[in-house]
Formats: C-alpha cells, sequence, structure tokens
C-alpha cells in the first residue's frame, strides 16, 4: 500500500516558519503561537518521543536531562507555555541518586547530605572523601555566574574586536572545576548534557553537566519528550503542524518563500532547526544571501550520541543500580545508563526494565551491532551476566532529537550560531548548534529569541492564544 501524501499546507503566508526536528524549533513554535503569529513548523523529518520495535516502545532520547526547573534560561518560557503542569505529570527527579560505577566503585550520590557522607566514606578514602563531598558542595554554585549573562544575552559567540570587548565585560570568567572523581564525572556528563564542549564551552561542565550530576530529571523520552510536548502546545494554540520535505528556500528583503508539498508558501520569517546538511539542501540553487546562510550553518560535527537499549528481565539487574549511572573506565570511554521500567507498544509488561546507554562516537559511526557489542561487554565489569535476561536488544545511531557534538575551535573561542543570522535578519536558527554550551537550556534561549525576532518582523502587537 503506498504511503499517503502529506497534508497540504492551509495557507500560503505565515508570520512564521519552522523548519526542522530539533528542540529549540519546536520551541519557537510554541511561543510564536502563543503569542498570536500565524506559525508553521514542519520538523521534515518523522519524530516522535518513542518509537516502536519489535512490540518495544523505546526513548528518542536519553531519558535523563538536568532540572529543567532550574535552568533559568527555560523557565520563563516553560511557564509562558503552561508546560510546568504537563512536565510534573510526565516527568519526576528520578528516584534514589545519582550512581558512580567502575570496576572498583559503586557510589550512589543521594541528595540528603547525611546519607550521601556515609556514601562517600564507605567507597573512598577518608581524604577522597572528603574532596569529593567539597566538590559535591559546590556544584550548585558553579553555573550561577551565567545566570546573569542569560537573561538577556549578548550576541554570543562575539564576532569582530568591538563586541569581543563589550563581551569580555560581560561573559564569566571560567569557573575553577572541580578535581579528582567529581571533576571527571563532569568531563564525562558535558557531552551528554551539551553540544560543544572543553574549553571553548566551559558553561557545558560548568552549568549543564554540574546541575545533571547534581539532581537527575527522569523524562522516558528525554529531550525527544519536551520537543513532543512543544509541538503539542504550539498546535494547541493555533499553530499548524505538517509533515512532508520543504526545498528550495529563498531569501528577500520582504521574506521568505520555499516549497513545501509541490506548493510554494511565503512567510515573514524562517527558523532553521535543522542541521548543517539539510540548511545546505534547503539552500542549494540560491543566491548570495542563500550561500552565505549555509556556510554560517556549516560548523563542524566532530562527534554525536548515539544510543544502545536493551529490554531485560527484572532478575538480571542487580537491586542497588540506581535509575541514573555513569560508567567510567573502560576503554570505549564513559557511558551513561538510565534505567526504567519498559513499556510494550500494546498490553503490560511482565516488570521487565529497560537499559538506555548513552556513548560518545564518532560523527560517521554507523555500526548497531558493534555498539550493541561493545556497550554489552562494558556492561559485564559492573553488571554480570545481564546479557542473559536480555529479551530485545537495539541500537539507535541517529536518535530523533538528535545529539552533535561540534568540533572546537584550537584557540578556545567560542563556537556556535547566533539566534539571527548574519545572512539575513529573517533567517533564524534554533538548532542545537545555537548556544550550543547550553544544551537544553541553549536551544530554549535561542527559541525565546526567535519568537521575539518574528514577532517583531511580523509588525504585530502580540495577543496571546487561548
Amino acid at each position: 500500500m503506498a504511503p499517503l501524501p502529506p497534508k497540504p499546507v492551509s495557507k500560503r503566508f505565515y508570520d512564521l516558519v519552522v523548519l526542522g526536528p530539533d528542540l529549540g524549533g519546536a520551541a519557537a513554535a510554541a511561543l510564536a503561537a502563543k503569542r498570536g503569529l500565524r506559525t508553521l513548523l514542519a520538523p521534515l523529518v518523522p519524530v516522535a518521543s518513542a518509537r516502536e520495535i519489535d512490540g518495544w516502545l523505546l526513548p528518542g532520547a536519553l531519558p535523563i536531562v538536568p532540572p529543567l526547573r532550574s535552568l533559568s534560561a527555560a523557565v520563563g518560557a516553560l511557564e509562558e507555555l503552561g508546560l510546568g503542569a504537563d512536565l510534573q505529570r510526565q516527568a519526576s527527579v528520578t528516584q534514589g541518586a545519582f550512581q558512580i560505577l567502575s570496576e572498583k566503585l559503586r557510589l550512589s550520590l543521594p541528595a540528603d547530605p547525611a546519607r550521601r557522607k556515609g556514601e562517600l566514606r564507605r567507597e573512598l578514602s577518608n581524604i577522597a572523601a572528603a574532596e569529593a563531598e567539597a566538590a559535591l558542595d559546590s556544584l550548585e554554585r558553579l553555573g550561577r555566574p551565567w545566570d546573569a549573562f542569560l537573561i538577556e544575552p549578548p550576541p554570543w559567540p562575539a564576532r569582530g574586536f568591538f563586541e569581543r570587548r563589550r563581551v569580555s565585560k560581560i561573559v564569566p570568567a571560567p569557573p575553577a572545576l572541580p578535581e579528582g572523581l567529581i571533576g571527571e564525572c563532569l568531563a564525562a556528563l558535558a557531552p551528554v548534557a551539551a553540544s560543544l564542549v572543553g574549553d571553548s564551552a566551559p558553561e557545558a561542565t560548568a552549568r549543564e553537566a554540574a546541575a545533571l550530576l547534581r539532581a537527575p530529571f527522569r523524562l522516558w523520552g528525554g529531550a525527544a519528550q519536551l520537543a513532543e510536548l512543544m509541538r503539542k502546545k504550539a498546535t494547541e494554540t493555533g499553530g499548524e503542524l505538517v509533515e512532508g520535505d520543504a526545498s528550495q528556500l529563498r531569501l528577500d528583503r520582504k521574506g521568505v518563500t520555499f516549497l513545501f508539498g509541490g506548493a510554494e508558501v511565503s512567510a515573514s520569517c524562517v527558523v532553521l532547526a535543522c542541521g548543517a546538511e539539510r540548511i545546505a539542501a534547503l539552500a542549494q540553487g540560491g543566491g548570495r544571501s542563500e550561500r552565505k546562510m549555509a556556510e554560517e550553518a556549516a560548523l563542524p560535527v566532530a562527534r554525536k550520541i548515539t544510543l544502545a537499549h536493551y529490554i531485560v528481565r527484572p532478575e538480571g539487574l542487580p537491586l542497588a543500580l540506581e535509575e541514573a549511572a555513569l560508567l567510567l573506565g573502560h576503554t570505549m570511554g564513559p557511558l551513561v545508563i538510565a534505567t526504567l521500567p519498559a513499556r510494550r507498544a500494546k498490553g503490560e509488561s511482565q516488570g521487565e526494565r529497560l537499559l538506555t546507554v548513552a556513548r560518545v562516537s564518532d560523527a560517521g559511526f554507523s555500526d548497531e551491532q558493534g555498539l550493541l557489542t561493545s556497550v554489552k561487554t562494558a556492561l559485564e565489569q559492573v553488571l554480570p551476566f545481564f546479557d542473559r535476561h536480555i529479551v530485545h536488544q537495539s541500537a539507535d545511531l541517529n536518535p530523533a532529537q538528535g545529539h552533535p557534538i561540534l568540533r572546537p575551535h584550537e584557540d578556545a573561542e567560542p563556537i556556535g550560531l547566533r539566534p539571527i543570522s548574519d545572512a539575513h535578519e529573517r533567517v533564524l536558527f534554533a538548532s542545537a548548534a545555537t548556544y550550543p554550551g547550553f544544551g537544553i537550556e541553549g536551544q530554549i534561549l535561542a527559541a525565546r529569541a526567535a519568537a521575539e525576532q518574528a514577532l517583531l518582523l511580523s509588525g504585530r502587537k502580540s495577543v496571546s492564544a487561548v
């Protein structure tokens, strides 16, 4: 049976069109629709918080994220969209504690200071325990210097001498990061929490990774589920969500046009919430502005987050395994582990557990079986014989909510896309490459900036949708 043709768009002109599946684009569409703009959201690829394989539902992203209510740049947008109640129903702080695992270590980090102190003393020497305790106490303070920066962020990354001089007076100084075990954990978590790491993005370690280690937030579909909630909010407030592919994006002084489903669609401005390859395809055959837009978006992707999923019978996992864990010390690099109840597409499960493991891979990595085998080998040192209890396993090399990791500049200069393109004021960015060192918070920050620019360019006053 032939697939159904994509649903046609209902209008030929929009105040804002969002092209791409990234979380920032979904958030921009939701904010713009909420403010009364005629909004079209076209993810360009099939998107969902979960996918079905062999009767099992598997998440479209790692099921743990930093605590959203503590991310100052995200809180305002979440409250404006009324997502607080939805998130409260669908997510919670992980039960138990974040756990650090290695061949010789089984350390849980409960929020209660007295219990945490006992755990540290049980697993580490007195000196190492005291150092780790002090480092953990410092985590909440590490990201605070960025709060003021994020209230009204300057042009970032700065370009040109005068911008750099102005921004240098605002941007926080690089933080003094913990060393030892906690420092190693932060460095391991930074790629999972953000899309840029290293000296050019100290916020990825000091803010995003520290928040994730301090209080991981359990969201079954992770960032993919948050994006799905944003898309739902966009349609509830009058936005239009359509499936299909777009091509021939063209820019002029008054707006943008593109082809969608064989029809020409116009908009006051466009938000690009997709990767550089997709943007290059949209610009193909265009003129100087379109080429400049594609060149601007062509940031080098060095690595990506890949996922390995295992459905395991309950007796296959130790009771002491926490819902969120970090495995250190393996030659393939650190692994971030989320353990949650498994879900079937139809019917009830028999108590099986879903083990989702995130690993940093090269950008071109494509060996699904190799990923499953290598992750399973690494887990054997902390979960002996668990492979005997596996009832399903599958790899996701390019999850629905993609997580590219950019290659930093050699001179440690900040890297990333600014929300408003240098190529054209009507081209806006809200992808994972916009404020990449801030992870989810950065994408929502970009969405906020894009929605404000779209409202300004529309020439309309904000009318909140009911």
